[in-house]
């Protein structure tokens, strides 16, 4: 005999009650419940985050620097500030790190020249062929009224230079032959930057130089994509770039600047007592990362003679090979390439 509609109701009726007995059927977010969520969402808002990536592997200059400038900033907070970092590529290449800083992505990122010239054209001055004899000569120009106008100009485009740290002087390693003089390097595949002054130079020498991300420069060598590469010895080190590679060559043909920046909304929602902890904490890392260059650069270039074939280029010869390039830079810049040249004598 069927149920009545009566009888079948009364059983839904304890069905859904042994249901919600046995946890099956929620129970709305009682009154505490909400309040709780409501206090770990403001807990959340007190802390605030900056996310820094950076291309450089564990132990290069450019990772110890970015680790201490995350400790200063945490510890002169008192732990307001959390920063997270991202090194070896792990955010994306140099020039998506800049994108993503344009975009409010990330909040801070140690770059490097070539990309960042994207945005402020007249800093690929800096790496003009032989333009510095060595990086403190470099430090002096950078920590002036030359790198104060850069950074200003910077600003312009929603970007904040806390500090320039070093990129260092630059040396050229590859896989085919020693570079004595600007022959060797007649028809050589060589990785460079994403640097329009790089690549000037390296055709002007008659280079076929061919722009690759740091990241994948390793395997580009390995696989025989590229003949060599030029980086200072720090990079070549911390990379282990000399595992792939039969000779190093110093010519210390160019000087790079590592720019330190912060997107400039991020910059500006902070207070000025934060603003100072940040900026001074970037200028100590600095300093930090620069020493690191120097000691680290002194001790590879003994280091990695197990490694590779190693002889000092014919630095005049190179010199005067490059001397076209300055001619078709001062063409866009004007006087500003002849300061500079002035700026560091």
């Amino acid at each position: 005999m069927r149920p009545s509609v009566a009888h079948a109701v009364a059983l839904l009726s304890v069905l859904a009650l042994l249901l919600a007995a046995c946890g099956v059927v929620e129970d709305e977010p009682d009154e505490a419940a909400e309040t709780d969520v409501d206090e770990d969402v403001d807990e959340g808002l007190e802390e605030d985050t900056l996310l820094l990536g950076h291309g450089a592997d564990p132990g290069n200059p450019r990772s110890i620097a970015a680790e201490d400038f995350a400790e200063t900033v945490e510890a002169e907070t008192d732990g307001r500030f959390e920063v997270q970092i991202q090194g070896s590529e792990q955010l994306g290449s140099d020039v998506e790190m800049l994108e993503a800083i344009e975009t409010g992505t990330i909040e801070l990122t140690a770059n490097s020249q070539g990309p960042f010239s994207d945005y402020v054209p007249e800093v690929a001055l800096f790496g003009l062929p032989f333009l510095f004899d060595d990086s403190e000569t470099a430090y002096e120009v950078l920590d002036g009224e030359v790198g104060d106008e850069l950074a200003a100009m910077a600003e312009d485009e929603g970007m904040k230079v806390l500090a320039w740290w070093d990129n260092g002087i630059r040396h050229i390693t590859n896989s085919q032959q020693p570079v004595e003089d600007a022959s060797d390097l007649d028809g050589m595949a060589l990785r460079t930057p994403e640097d329009p002054m790089t690549l000037d130079i390296f055709e002007t020498l008659g280079a076929s130089p061919e722009p690759i991300d740091f990241g994948e420069l390793y395997l580009a060598l390995e696989q025989g994509t590229v003949d060599g590469q030029e980086n200072p010895l720090v990079n070549i080190w911390a990379s282990d770039l000399h595992e792939v590679q039969d000779y190093l060559s110093i010519t210390g043909h160019k000087y790079e600047v590592t720019p330190f920046v912060m997107d400039m909304d991020a910059w500006e929602a902070l207070s000025e007592e934060d603003q100072q902890i940040l900026e001074q904490a970037a200028q100590d890392a600095r300093d930090l990362q620069r020493q690191e260059m120097q000691e680290q650069s002194e001790e590879i270039e003994e280091d990695i003679q197990e490694y590779v074939d190693i002889n000092e280029a014919d630095v005049e010869d190179l010199r005067e090979a490059t001397a076209d390039v300055y001619d078709a830079w001062e063409d866009e810049f004007g006087e500003l390439v002849q300061d500079l040249q002035d700026a560091a004598q």
